[in-house]
């Protein structure tokens, strides 16, 4: 028995000491940012940004983790604000494209009048974030970015109704493979 173990000095394991040691996952995009050559920046400990290379445009994604939750969060913000007076279509359109994810979903920030991607991953319990996780939630987000952000565009500055911008955003996708 050692010393520290005699007098008692040796700080008992708890949860909430395990959580605290626990490995950010946030590590495991910034490893897969090294590997596929993204551009990121840490923001601090607990968010981190990345741009994803799409066919339409470069698509920003923050990720962020909370320890008190143990959820890890995708946000893709499209980017530029939304004209005025088309709420009622994105809103449609929002739920034409939700109907067609495997995971997160769309939604509207009326404040900032932009058009969001989101997705989370529950690590409850002291799960680990592991690399193919990490790869899906990536890809999950591009592939919604790239059927909603052309749609999106068909709504606000061509003027097409909800349905045809989504028909007209999944053709251009399969013509560019």
């Amino acid at each position: 028995m050692s010393y520290a173990d005699q007098r008692q000095i040796r700080p008992n394991p708890t949860l909430s000491s395990a959580v605290g040691l626990r490995q950010n996952p946030l590590d495991v995009f910034t490893r897969i940012c090294l590997a596929e050559g993204y551009d990121n920046e840490r923001m601090d400990i607990n968010e981190l940004h990345i741009t994803l290379p799409g066919l339409w445009c470069e698509h920003d994604v923050s990720l962020s983790w909370n320890p008190a939750t143990e959820q890890v969060q995708v946000f893709l913000v499209f980017d530029g604000k939304l004209p005025g007076g088309r709420s009622d279509d994105i809103c449609r359109l929002m739920s034409l494209l939700n109907e067609r994810l495997v995971s997160g979903h769309f939604d509207y920030w009326d404040k900032t009048r932009c058009l969001v991607y989101r997705d989370s991953v529950s690590l409850r319990g002291g799960a680990k974030l592991g690399l193919e996780q990490g790869l899906d939630l990536l890809s999950l987000a591009l592939d919604a970015a790239e059927r909603g952000y052309p749609a999106c565009q068909y709504v606000t500055w061509a003027g097409k109704s909800p349905e045809d911008a989504l028909t007209s955003a999944l053709v251009d996708l399969a013509a560019n493979p």
